[in-house]
């Protein structure tokens, strides 16, 4: 596959989502919205204690907001552009393999500073899901879904997207209520620019988005396996892996996208 960072979809689909991608973005923001707030929304805790009595397991049902988020993204996608081209505007129709060893070469130095400087190894349901289901969701919404629909089907320029993205993206990762402090400022501030970095990657590699769904997991399994901080601003060290990681990233992104 051509790693040209200015690679969009075919002129025909161009045509043919015009018009269309705005309602699909706005559709995912409302799904994205819902799964901030349901649990104010009863119709929805009564679905959650009517499953539970059903004996679905607590941590099946704590799912429900990632899903909501994947199935959002494939809606979108599909609404944007033809019906059978949904995986490829979100980028999941690119080379796997690729992804998978840009990802273990970027992550490398990330992931050996985390061996070296464990305090424990933790292998839970927590950071499972962390490393596993995250990475997947979030790329999968935030980079394949709002970036690319925007960009590849709508035709805006790629950077206002991609920080407006990443601005919703470090959004997420702190707490907007009573339990908001000034320390989770540094957490914003290193999941927003990590949300832009990771849709530079993502263009840079021709919109392949195993890449950045791979490194993403890499670099959380790096932090929560070995614990090396409690929070994504983590200290000194984590840190210098982290820049590290950041470095090998950006300049394997760049050959990719002069190739």
């Amino acid at each position: 596959m051509s790693a040209q960072p200015h690679a969009s979809l075919r002129a025909a689909d161009q045509v043919a989502a015009a018009g269309r991608w705005r309602l699909a973005l706005v559709i995912a923001l409302l799904v994205f919205v819902f799964t901030r707030v349901r649990g104010q929304v009863p119709l929805y805790v009564d679905l959650h204690r009517w499953l539970r009595d059903l004996g679905i397991p607590d941590r099946v049902r704590a799912l429900d907001g990632s899903l909501l988020l994947v199935l959002a993204a494939l809606l979108a996608a599909t609404l944007a552009t033809r019906p059978r081209r949904p995986f490829a505007v979100l980028g999941l129709l690119a080379s796997l393999p690729r992804g998978l060893w840009f990802a273990l070469l970027a992550g490398l130095p990330m992931l050996l500073q985390g061996w070296l400087g464990r305090t424990d190894v933790r292998i839970d349901y927590q950071v499972a899901r962390s490393v596993l289901i995250a990475p997947l969701v979030e790329e999968l919404f935030f980079r394949g879904a709002l970036v690319g629909i925007a960009v590849r089907c709508g035709g805006l320029r790629f950077w206002p997207v991609a920080i407006a993205a990443g601005l919703l993206f470090g959004a997420i990762h702190v707490p907007w209520d009573g339990s908001l402090h000034p320390g989770h400022l540094g957490v914003f501030a290193a999941t927003t620019a990590g949300g832009i970095w990771y849709a530079w990657l993502w263009r840079c590699h021709g919109y392949n988005l195993w890449t950045t769904i791979f490194l993403h997991a890499a670099m959380n399994a790096a932090w929560q396996v070995f614990a090396v901080a409690d929070s994504a601003a983590g200290g000194l060290w984590p840190n210098v892996g982290r820049a590290l990681t950041i470095v090998v990233g950006t300049v394997l992104a760049r050959r990719a996208a002069r190739s």
